[in-house]
């Protein structure tokens, strides 16, 4: 990687909330990188104590199938919370080998990005301040629903540590034990001291560490995608704003120079092709990410929801943690899916945007550039899935028909 200027808050796009980068250190992590090309003590640090917490428990829940009994619904709750850990260590491995590009990608959340004339200015910090809004929206939300399920797992601890090492069937028939906070098996006398006491801290200080980095993440890799949501419609406005003084026209024609027209529609393109450049580098960055996150979505939505109906109707605490989990994984599908249709729609808009331009009053050299562009403008730009499989509100109401289908089909199976 070629070094970077660091990005100042000057730089930044009007009304993009980034103060939980700057207090979680990832604001300092991109700029370290972009100045020095090394990953500085922050990273390093969120890597170790994250995989420290979660390869751990995540190895612990998986090989609980082979020496605790299991039946349909305890095996949902093991992986209720094993799922969530390995999303964190997705992110973060994402993150660390993928620095270099996300740092590139930061970018793209510089209001000069591309190159906006004087006269579109406003109209650009318009575009600006709107879709940042809508950024920060879904990501206060994701803070807000991620601090309430870990508040109400610790406050409320509702998982019967005897039901875990020694029953199946309903977990509300289980009264006696202990309760913990996360669904899992550990190789330990769980319901005895001093065991019990250090299980129930693991589990509070690594809920705590990976429920807010959860959050942290999911907003950093959206907030980059919605930011090229924003640089599409600002170019738009610069499209659909192009318009053709006759006059001129006719002067330029004589000379047989470039009109100034055509010298800002090469511009538009010079700045069109930049955009897919990044683009083409964002969606093989979050390829990988996009897959992880919708594939243990569906999951854990699928589980969620088989909880939620069939695991304790009667409980309102149980209830209302099913439905924060509900929240919390329909928040992180939203996000991609929402954002990667909303960079669909302004991409392919530049399609409509030429013709609103003044063409047919321009020279036929620029309706011959305009009409090449409107070619390449036609398909827009996604994220995709698995290579191949584009991401969009289509595909969110896929996954939220495909979780209801599925748990009613395992309902049936638990009946």
């Amino acid at each position: 990687m070629s070094y970077l200027p660091p990005i100042t808050e000057s730089d930044v796009i009007d009304g993009l909330y980034l103060r939980y980068l700057k207090f979680f250190g990832l604001w300092g992590v991109i700029n370290d990188y972009r100045t020095t090309g090394k990953r500085n003590r922050i990273i390093k640090f969120q890597l170790l104590i994250t995989l420290m917490f979660a390869v751990p428990y995540i190895f612990t829940q998986y090989l609980s199938f082979f020496v605790i009994k299991v039946d349909i619904q305890k095996a949902t709750f093991l992986n209720l919370h094993t799922l969530p850990a390995i999303q964190i260590c997705c992110k973060i491995m994402v993150i660390w080998f993928r620095l270099d590009s996300q740092c590139r990608l930061f970018n793209l959340v510089r209001k000069d990005f591309i190159y906006i004339p004087e006269y579109n200015r406003e109209a650009a910090n318009k575009i600006f301040k709107e879709i940042s809004n809508k950024a920060n929206i879904l990501c206060i939300a994701a803070f807000i629903v991620n601090t309430a399920v870990i508040i109400s797992s610790i406050a409320v601890p509702g998982i019967s540590v005897d039901y875990i090492l020694y029953h199946t069937g309903n977990m509300d028939a289980i009264t006696s034990g202990r309760k913990k906070i996360l669904g899992g098996w550990y190789p330990l006398q769980m319901d005895e001291s001093p065991h019990y006491e250090i299980v129930f801290v693991y589990e509070t200080t690594f809920i705590l560490w990976a429920g807010i980095l959860l959050a942290v993440y999911i907003s950093l890799f959206y907030q980059v995608l919605m930011c090229l949501y924003a640089q599409f419609s600002v170019l738009c406005i610069h499209v659909s704003s192009l318009r053709s003084d006759p006059d001129a026209e006719k002067k330029y024609r004589n000379r047989k120079v470039d009109s100034e027209i055509y010298k800002e529609l090469y511009i538009i393109i010079r700045n069109h092709q930049k955009l897919l450049s990044y683009a083409n580098e964002l969606r093989s960055v979050y390829n990988p990410l996009v897959t992880m996150i919708l594939g243990i979505g569906i999951f854990v939505l699928i589980i969620a929801v088989f909880q939620f109906l069939f695991g304790s109707p009667g409980n309102p605490t149980f209830i209302f943690k099913s439905l924060l989990f509900l929240a919390y994984q329909g928040i992180e599908v939203c996000m991609f899916c929402f954002g990667s249709s909303y960079v669909e729609t302004a991409s392919s808009d530049l399609h409509f945007a030429i013709y609103s331009s003044d063409w047919y009053k321009a020279d036929i050299k620029f309706q011959k550039a305009a009409q090449m562009m409107m070619i390449r403008t036609r398909k827009g730009v996604t994220l995709t899935a698995i290579r191949m499989y584009n991401i969009n509100v289509e595909t969110m109401m896929s996954i939220f028909q495909f979780t209801y289908t599925v748990s009613a089909f395992m309902s049936r199976m638990n009946e």
